[in-house]
């Protein structure tokens, strides 16, 4: 269900024309902002924090392709994958290899959003 605002900005001047306040309003062209339904939820990974191995749990309401992305805190990409999920539950089996123990962020890209939580390895 996409929901719709739409914006209007309005401006209200006042000037002095021979002693006689008037007004001038001028109306700008409006900006339409769409908010979508996510397509990708109820995302855990479990176990968090891990050691070894990590699985990334999600329901996605749609048969779509997903990226799944590891980043370090300085914003390094330092794992990525392209995934076609299928609708419904789905999970991503992730093996930490030769990632340092600390605190990473994981995210699930569609094409109209992305969702990142944290992960840690101890």
């Amino acid at each position: 269900m996409k929901k719709l605002l739409f914006i209007s900005i309005f401006t209200l001047t006042f000037f002095m024309y021979n002693n006689t306040y008037a007004s001038l309003l001028s109306v700008e062209k409006g900006v339409k902002i769409e908010q979508q339904t996510p397509t990708i939820v109820d995302i855990v990974a479990s176990p968090n924090p891990f050691s070894v191995k990590t699985t990334i749990y999600f329901n996605s309401i749609k048969e779509q392709e997903v990226t799944f992305t590891i980043k370090n805190l300085l914003g390094k990409t330092v794992f990525t994958q392209k995934l076609n999920v299928s609708k419904g539950e789905n999970n991503i089996e992730f093996f930490k290899n030769d990632l340092n123990p600390g605190m990473y962020l994981y995210s699930l890209q569609t094409t109209n959003e992305i969702i990142s939580k944290r992960l840690v390895i101890k």
